[in-house]
C-alpha cells in the first residue's frame, strides 16, 4: 500500500488494504483453507514421462472413436428404419413432410449420419469411463466412487437429451418453420439439410445434459467450487451464446436460442441444487437474507410479465436500422444483429469495468459499477434480440393482449407470492429465535 493511501485500520475504505480489495466483488471472498501439513498425493500417483501420458491418453481416445465406429456399424443395416421413424415422428404430418432428395447420395449419408449419433450417444458413458481410467491413479479412493457413479448417470443424462430434443425442441423447430414460411414460399423439406439440423439437435442435448454431471464431477473432486461458478456465471452465459450461435445450421435463430436457454437453464439449475443442499462450497444454502437480495429483482420480472401480458406493443427495431449495416451483417454468415448489439453493449460495459480498474478509480464506484454486471449482461442479450429482423418470441408474445386491469394483476402476484413469501420465512425466522 503506498504512502498516504488510507486503509482499513486508517479509517479509510473497507477492502483496499495490502492492494487485494476484497470489498470490490464480496460475492468472490471465498476462505480458502490452508494446504493440510505434509500434503501427499493420491495413493497410485507416480511420476511419468509426457510422452507416455499422451500415448496413454491417444490410446484410450482410440477405444472410444472404436466403440463408437462400432455401434455405428450395428445401427447402419438399420439405418432407414431410425430415418423414417425419426423424420415422420418431428416434422408436421401431411405431404408437406415428405423428404425431398436432391442429391444421389442423400439417402446413404442419412443413414451414415443416423448410425453414426447412435454410436456417439453409446460412446458418451465410454469417454466418462475411460477418462476415469486416464485419471485413475491421480485420484483419492473418494474421488473414483464419484467418477464411477458418473457412467451409469451419464447414460441416463444423454437418454434424458435426446428425448428432450426429440419430443419438444425438434417439433418446436419444425413447426416454427412452418409459421416463418408460410405465405412467403412454397414449403419442401430436403433430406440433406433437415436431416442435419435433426441429427445436430439430438447429438447437441445428449452431450448437454451432461452439464449437470461436469459440473457435480468437478465441485466433489475439488477442481472448483460452486461458489466459484456463480461469481464467473456471466462468463458461462457468454460462453453458451456464442457456442449455440455460432455452431447451429439455423438461419432463423430458433434452435440457437433454445440450445443456449437449456444450457444456461441446466447450469444454473445445478447450481441453484447445489445451493439448496449447502453443497458444493463454503457457504451455507440458500438463506431469507440470499432471497431479500433478490427483491429489486423480482418487481422488475413482475413490471415485466405485467408489460408482456398487457395490449401494449413489444418493441422492435430492425426496419430502423440502416441498410448498409444490415446487409453486411447478413453477407458476413457469422454475425447478425442481435449479437452485434448484445456483444456491443456486453463489450461497452466490461471495457468500463476495465478501465475503471486501469485509473484505480474510487473502490465505491468501481463496486457500484460491477454489481450492475447481471442486469446489465441480461438486458444487453434482450435488447439485442429485439434487433433480429423477425424476433419470434416478440410476435407470440403480441397475441397475449390482457386487459390492463388483468395486466396489473399479473405483476401483483407474482410480487404478492414473492413478498408473502418472505414475511413466512420472517415469521418462522423470528419464531426459532425466541
Amino acid at each position: 500500500m503506498s504512502d498516504g493511501e488510507p486503509g482499513v485500520a486508517d479509517g479509510g475504505e473497507p477492502g483496499v488494504a495490502d492492494g487485494n480489495e476484497p470489498g470490490l466483488y464480496p460475492e468472490m471472498d471465498v476462505d480458502e483453507p490452508p494446504p493440510a501439513p505434509g500434503h501427499e498425493g493420491a495413493p497410485d500417483d507416480e511420476e511419468m514421462p509426457l510422452a507416455d501420458h499422451i500415448e496413454e491418453m491417444v490410446r484410450r481416445l482410440g477405444v472410444v472413436v472404436l466403440v463408437m465406429a462400432v455401434i455405428a456399424g450395428i445401427a447402419f443395416p438399420f439405418g432407414d428404419r431410425i430415418i423414417n421413424f425419426l423424420w415422420y415422428n418431428v416434422l408436421p404430418g401431411g405431404d408437406v413432410a415428405r423428404p425431398h432428395v436432391y442429391h444421389p447420395l442423400a439417402l446413404m449419408l442419412a443413414r451414415l449420419k443416423v448410425s453414426t449419433l447412435a454410436g456417439f450417444i453409446v460412446a458418451l458413458p465410454v469417454f466418462v469411463y475411460e477418462t476415469y481410467l486416464f485419471m485413475r491413479p491421480g485420484l483419492y479412493p473418494r474421488e473414483r466412487k464419484y467418477y464411477l457413479a458418473a457412467v451409469p448417470t451419464s447414460v441416463v443424462l444423454a437418454a434424458v437429451g435426446v428425448a428432450f430434443a426429440f419430443y419438444l425442441v425438434l417439433p418446436a423447430i419444425f413447426v416454427y418453420f412452418l409459421y416463418y414460411s408460410q405465405g412467403a414460399a412454397n414449403i419442401a423439406f430436403g433430406l440433406t439439410e433437415t436431416f442435419d439440423l435433426i441429427v445436430l439437435m439430438l447429438g447437441t442435448f445428449a452431450f448437454i445434459f451432461q452439464i449437470p454431471l461436469f459440473i457435480m464431477l468437478a465441485i466433489m473432486m475439488g477442481v472448483t467450487t460452486r461458489r466459484w461458478l456463480e461469481t464467473r456465471r456471466l462468463y458461462f452465459w457468454g460462453g453458451f451464446l456464442t457456442l449455440a450461435f455460432l455452431f447451429s445450421p439455423d438461419p432463423t435463430g430458433m434452435a440457437p436460442i433454445i440450445v443456449a436457454a437449456t444450457m444456461i437453464t441446466l447450469f444454473e439449475g445445478t447450481l441453484l441444487l447445489l445451493r439448496w443442499t449447502g453443497a458444493g462450497g463454503r457457504g451455507q444454502g440458500l438463506t431469507l437474507e440470499s432471497f431479500e437480495a433478490a427483491r429489486p429483482a423480482v418487481w422488475v420480472l413482475g413490471a415485466g410479465a405485467g408489460y408482456v401480458a398487457s395490449a401494449a406493443p413489444m418493441p422492435r427495431y430492425y426496419d430502423q436500422l440502416p441498410a448498409v449495416l444490415t446487409d453486411a451483417l447478413a453477407g458476413s454468415g457469422l454475425l447478425s444483429v442481435p449479437l452485434v448489439i448484445g456483444g456491443g453493449a456486453i463489450a461497452l460495459y466490461e471495457g468500463l469495468n476495465y478501465l475503471l480498474a486501469r485509473m484505480q478509480a474510487s473502490v465505491r464506484v468501481r463496486r457500484a459499477v460491477a454489481s450492475a454486471r447481471l442486469p446489465v449482461w441480461l438486458l444487453a442479450v434482450v435488447v439485442g434480440y429485439l434487433g433480429s429482423p423477425n424476433p419470434t418470441l416478440v410476435t407470440r408474445l403480441d397475441v397475449a393482449a390482457l386487459s390492463p386491469a388483468l395486466s396489473a394483476a399479473v405483476a401483483v402476484a407474482i410480487v404478492g407470492v414473492y413478498e408473502v413469501g418472505m414475511a413466512v420465512g420472517r415469521w418462522r425466522q423470528s419464531g426459532r429465535v425466541r
